[in-house]
């Protein structure tokens, strides 16, 4: 059985597969209008502000964990008797 040919509505590629689509992640793209983008995003505040978990998850995307700073390095000077040799100091006896 062989369909008809089309073009998908999301990439534009023709096809003869069986729906609209040529694909199926061409088929679960939507595109979200704005009133629904509202929704969303009064729901995901309510569930941020409102529970426990949200309360959680709140407290982690603002969480910014800094890198230690490294500390200076300290230049030590060979003291009387000693030599800097390969980076480590000697002592002669």
């Amino acid at each position: 059985m062989s369909y008809r040919e089309k073009e998908c509505p999301t990439c534009g590629v023709k096809h003869r597969k069986r729906g609209p689509y040529c694909s199926r992640s061409c088929g679960n793209r939507r595109k979200w209008t704005k009133e629904q983008k509202e929704v969303f995003g009064k729901k995901k505040r309510e569930y941020l502000y409102n529970t426990d978990k949200g309360e959680v998850e709140r407290w982690q995307l603002h969480a910014k964990e800094e890198d230690e700073p490294i500390p200076p390095i300290q230049r030590q000077e060979p003291e009387f008797g000693q030599f800097v040799e390969d980076g480590d100091i000697w002592e002669e006896v």
